[in-house]
Order: structure tokens, then sequence, then C-alpha cells
């Protein structure tokens, strides 16, 4: 995934959230694992059995983490740990969990389970000094860092640096960073090494540098002053889901400036991904009432509003920022599809989908534009120009190749559909959905018997496929195939369909 370069946003949770709308799992991460169920006449087809690898489940759970998807990442983290109970990584990234989700019991059973079945690891020591910032025990957790001594991990090196900036010891804080910053960088790949996990959120090295940076750019501040210093640490802490350490240096900010518009930001954007989206509403509408005007407390404060089911207000403050030129507008975009979505105002949602086409062109997110256009708009003049600007910009795309063959079939250009799904079928030729866009070319041509070949040949490839993409295209098949058993062989059987007419 690529870095956050904004702090502000939480990108990933915009456009992940709108994933569960639009499409159904293009990564590991599909960030969901919606099931399209498919009834046939009184038979619900059962979805496919996923076989993804130890090391693919703790890949998969590290993103669900990432986009605070915890439930979801708790599932694949129970299913490692049954497969290998004598490896430590999966029981990390539980910790990780509770960590995010401030459930300080569960982690302190976990740690306690940590100590007796991996009791020299040093990731355990490292939980236990995070558990003591979650639960705001920062006098013990310095105490605890003292104890440790030249055993303190890099990672309890870095809070032990906050800790020390939070003190308003910025002189020891620096001194810490400095030693962090030259050390080696560390690996992301979980295969390096059993015993170490990757950071959930961004890489330990960037944290580091992050915070270093702060000073830098602090002293070059002639008129700087500690709650502007405070208010940056916090940004940083924030962009890093350091959320306790945040708010906790916005609220001194505050305490010391009042009207610092920046540190009401950081306190409401912490308390928002802390879940305390009462306060963070408060916060961030007094961070609008001393600043008006920027566009990333009206993205805040939207998603705040949205969280506590203020939607109409929320869509307006989304809008706003929108009229400011936004780093991250295609991301309010985005969360805008997914509002108007469920409003089924779908005019308004192909015109944002039409405007994130000019910044982005990866073809699993326009799904739904396509199923708009084509089925609930009746447009497919407009699912054919989404189809053709993603094939212009990804040619060799199976994927693409897919939507833009299903838009050539409902625009009645069959020819050209043949050619593009046969393209497709060269590229990957055990892709199920390029079958089933087949059989839906040969149906629409009445041609009956080639689209029951097609749609048996796309569910039986979608059975021994991995992923639930292949789980939604094959319980589609099967529905297609007996939609067309019974109305070409057994016509006094046939029920209305349940699913849209066109949607591979």
């Amino acid at each position: 995934m690529k870095k956050r370069t904004f702090w502000w946003l939480s990108c990933g949770l915009a456009v992940l959230i709108l994933a569960s709308v639009v499409w159904v799992f293009a990564e590991p991460i599909g960030h969901f694992f919606a099931y399209e169920s498919s009834s046939v006449g009184t038979k619900k087809l059962e979805g496919i059995k996923r076989k993804t690898s130890y090391q693919g489940r703790l890949r998969e759970a590290q993103k669900l983490i990432d986009h605070e998807y915890f439930s979801l990442a708790t599932i694949e983290l129970s299913s490692a740990i049954q497969e290998k109970p004598k490896v430590i990584d999966p029981y990390l990234l539980l910790g990780e969990i509770y960590i995010r989700t401030l459930d300080t019991n569960k982690l302190g059973n976990l740690i306690a389970q940590l100590k007796k079945d991996f009791s020299t690891s040093p990731d355990v020591v490292v939980l236990e000094g995070r558990k003591l910032i979650s639960e705001e025990h920062f006098a013990e957790a310095l105490e605890f860092f003292k104890k440790e001594g030249k055993d303190l991990s890099p990672e309890l090196k870095f809070y032990h640096a906050v800790l020390l900036s939070l003190q308003n010891n910025h002189t020891g804080a620096k001194a810490i960073l400095e030693e962090l910053r030259g050390l080696p960088a560390r690996s992301d790949n979980w295969t390096d090494s059993p015993t170490k996990r990757a950071q959930a959120l961004t890489s330990f090295g960037d944290k580091v540098k992050d915070l270093y940076n702060v000073y830098g750019e602090f002293e070059s501040l002639s008129e700087g002053k500690n709650p502007h210093l405070f208010g940056l640490i916090g940004k940083v802490l924030a962009q890093h889901n350091e959320n306790i350490l945040a708010k906790k240096f916005a609220e001194i900010a505050i305490k010391e400036d009042i009207d610092y518009v920046d540190a009401w930001i950081v306190r409401g954007f912490a308390n928002l991904q802390l879940e305390e989206h009462e306060v963070a509403l408060q916060d961030l509408r007094h961070a609008y009432e001393l600043d008006p005007i920027r566009p990333q407390t009206h993205y805040f404060l939207a998603l705040a509003l949205h969280k506590v089911g203020e939607d109409e207000e929320a869509i307006l403050f989304f809008e706003k920022s929108l009229e400011h030129d936004f780093e991250f507008s295609d991301e309010v975009r985005w969360k805008l599809v997914e509002l108007f979505t469920a409003e089924q105002k779908y005019d308004r949602v192909i015109e944002l989908y039409q405007d994130l086409l000019d910044t982005d062109s990866e073809p699993q997110k326009f799904v739904s534009a396509i199923h708009t256009a084509v089925d609930i708009l009746k447009k497919p003049d407009i699912a054919l120009g989404f189809a053709e600007k993603l094939i212009a910009d990804d040619p060799d795309s199976a994927f693409a190749l897919n939507m833009y063959g299903w838009a050539l079939v409902v625009n009645k250009k069959f020819v050209q559909a043949e050619q593009t799904l046969s393209k497709a079928k060269k590229l990957e030729p055990l892709n199920p959905r390029t079958f089933l866009n087949l059989g839906l070319l040969y149906e629409e041509q009445s041609k009956f018997a080639e689209a029951k070949e097609f749609y048996k040949k796309s569910y039986d490839l979608g059975k021994e496929a991995e992923g639930k993409t292949a789980t939604a295209v094959t319980n589609l098949a099967a529905e297609k195939y007996n939609e067309l058993i019974a109305r070409t062989e057994r016509p006094e059987e046939q029920e209305a369909p349940v699913n849209p007419e066109n949607s591979p």
C-alpha cells in the first residue's frame, strides 16, 4: 500500500469502507469479505472455502488492522494460531488489535499467556510497555523503561523518547531519536524472522524519522512556542496511529493555548480514531468555529458526523472540503460515493465516479460505477465510457478487459466484446470472471447452449479458485446457469432473477 503522505487523512478507511459497496475484495484485504449469496429455487449455494496460506493470513490480518477491521483480522489470526500455535507472530498482531481498541484486559491476559509460552521473546516486553502507555500510566512506563536499562528494545526506546518529550525533556528525546535513526532498516517481510512482525501501520523507521524531523521543523520557526511543538508532535503521533499519546500532546497544547486550532484538530482526530465519536465531534466543531476555512477540519468533522449518524450534515461538510484545493479530495469523493449510494442518489454517484477517473483508474474500484450505470440508471453508454478509460490506462489487465467486455456486451457491441474477452482469456486462461462474461455475451445473442457451457465453466473454475472474488463470481455463474436452464428447458419453473441482470 502507498504510504500516507498527509497526516490528517485516514484515507484507507474511507476507501475501504467504500469497497464494501463497490466491490467484493479486490486484494487479500478487500477490505471486506462480502458474500454474494445466490438463490436458485429454494437452494442456497455455498461459498467456496478459501485456501489461504499461513503467511497470507498474517498479511491479510495486518492490512485489516491497518484499516480498522479488527473483527475480521481476529478471525484470520485465530486461524493462523490454530495452524502454528508455537509461532509468536499472530499473537503479537492480536496484541496490536487490543492496543488499538484499548482492550487492556484482553491485552493483559495475552501478555500473561505469552510470558509462559514465549518467555524469552523481547516482543513480550514491548507489549508490556505499550500496555502501560495505553492505560496512560506514563510514570510507570518510564520506570519500566528505566528498569530494562540497556536491554530496552528499539520499539520501547521510541516510546521512551516520546514520554521524555511529554515531560519537556526534549534534549533527552532527541538523543534517543538520533540513536534510533542510526539503526539498520527493519524488514517488513514476515518470512524473514518468525519472531518479529512488521509494523502494522507504517515502518518503525518512518515513525522515528518523522518525529525527529519535528524538532528540526520547530527549531526553524523563529516564533515557535511550546504549544506549537506539542501540536507538531501530536500530528506525527496521530499519523502513526499512536492515538493515546497524540491526544495527550494535543491536550497539553490546548491547555497552554486554548485558541490553537491544530491542537483541537489533533485531539478531535485522535478521539475519532479511539472511537470517542461524540467527544471528537465536539472538538472538531470547536476547531471549525476557530477556523471555518480549513478543508481538513471539514473532512474530519464530516467523518465524526457520519459516525454519530448525522449523514445529511456530514455530506455538507464533505462537499465543503471539496471547495478547496484539498490534497485528499479523492478520498472525500469516495466517501461521498458511499453516502450517495446509500441514499440512492445515483446521478450524483456517477458524477463523482467521473471525477475520480481523472486521478484513479484501478479497475476494481469502478465495478460499482459500471453496475450503477448499467443496472440502475439503464445508461450503458456511460458504463462504456468508464470501461474505455479503464482499459486505456491498463490495456493488459484481465480485470479491466472483463469490465470493458461487460460494457461492450450491454451496448450490443458483440464482435468487439468477443475480441476483448478473448484477450482476457488469453492473459488468464483460468479466470472464472472471463467465462462468466462470455456466457453473458452468448446469452445476449440468444446462443443459449454456448452460454450455458460458459456459465458452467465459470462455476467449475471458481470452485477451485482462492479468494472471495471467486466466490461471488461462482455464485453468480451458477445463478445465471440455472436461470438459463429454467428459461430454455423448464420455462414453467422460471422465476424472476434476484440479482442484477448483468453483473460480472
